[in-house]
């Protein structure tokens, strides 16, 4: 129990540390390229750590198709999404709307795995919901259309995000985490580097020491670590109720965002506040006896 704990926490630590590096990155490279070689680096990786530890690394032709769709929500759609969105909008708001696959999952994995939805998680989904709207409050209504883009882009990476929690919660690993995890990074980095050549073919990567260090972290702590972690930890738990503590990760980045000099307003400080109320709202729906929907 207290290693899931140490997991659970260090994936949300380095999940708000991820968006900061990304907009920091952005400055060296394309994001869409960008995005492609942290997933591919990440599934080269951990491709050789289950070569390292002889294990099956091919998986059973009857895998490969959730894998490719794993592969597309996870790493195409989420980590796109996620690259883009960080040069549209703040690394703090990008932090707070990329990680509200909490809520989505909740949703998801009600409907799909039938999964129990209390009223602690429904106390937790309105507080979450209201935050949100607090913080995309003033991108909504500013008159600037490129702050909404940045909005949106972080949401669809959340929506994306949330669809692959409750695959890979279906899929059932078992054993093979680690080259299920492997294969859908290295698939899914196809398509981005496909967009890359033909949408950022004018922009060059500058192979700095910064950006190696930054794409390094993403790489490996960033993804290799954090994604494995994670869908090893979905094995044993209910999707819904692991996916909530990613609320732990808007605080973070927000406070991220404070040291990196970014200035928060009443709006965003006031919904930022209601998301991370409403993790207390965890506790509530594990100590009820009775589901509200089975």
């Amino acid at each position: 129990m207290r290693l899931r704990l140490v997991l659970l926490v260090a994936i949300m630590l380095t999940y708000a540390l991820c968006f900061a590096a990304i907009k920091a990155g952005l400055l060296w490279a394309p994001p869409l390229g960008f995005a492609a070689l942290r997933s591919f680096i990440a599934g080269i990786v951990l491709l050789g750590v289950v070569l390292v530890r002889r294990e099956r690394i091919i998986p059973a032709r009857r895998e490969w198709r959730a894998i490719l769709s794993l592969g597309f929500f996870a790493t195409t759609l989420t980590f796109g999404a996620m690259f883009l969105s960080p040069g549209r909008t703040g690394a703090g708001i990008a932090s707070v709307l990329g990680n509200m696959q909490a809520l989505i999952t909740l949703v998801l994995a009600a409907i799909f795995l039938r999964e129990h939805v209390t009223r602690g998680k429904l106390i937790a989904l309105g507080l979450g919901l209201l935050g949100v709207t607090l913080i995309t409050y003033p991108a909504i209504t500013a008159a600037d259309a490129y702050g909404i883009s940045g909005a949106v882009l972080a949401l669809a990476a959340s929506g994306a995000a949330a669809s692959a929690n409750v695959l890979g919660k279906w899929m059932r690993m078992g054993q093979h985490v680690l080259a299920v995890t492997g294969w859908q990074l290295l698939l899914g980095s196809v398509p981005l580097f496909a967009l890359s050549v033909i949408l950022e073919r004018d922009i060059s990567i500058q192979w700095t020491p910064t950006f190696i260090g930054l794409l390094l972290f993403l790489a490996l702590p960033g993804t290799a670590f954090a994604v494995a972690a994670w869908y090893w930890l979905l094995q044993s738990d209910d999707v819904s109720r692991l996916s909530l503590y990613f609320f732990l990760v808007p605080a973070m980045g927000l406070g991220i965002a404070l040291l990196l000099g970014e200035s928060l307003s009443l709006l965003e400080i006031g919904g930022a506040a209601l998301i991370i109320a409403s993790v207390g709202a965890v506790y509530i729906s594990d100590s009820e006896p009775r589901a509200l929907t089975q």
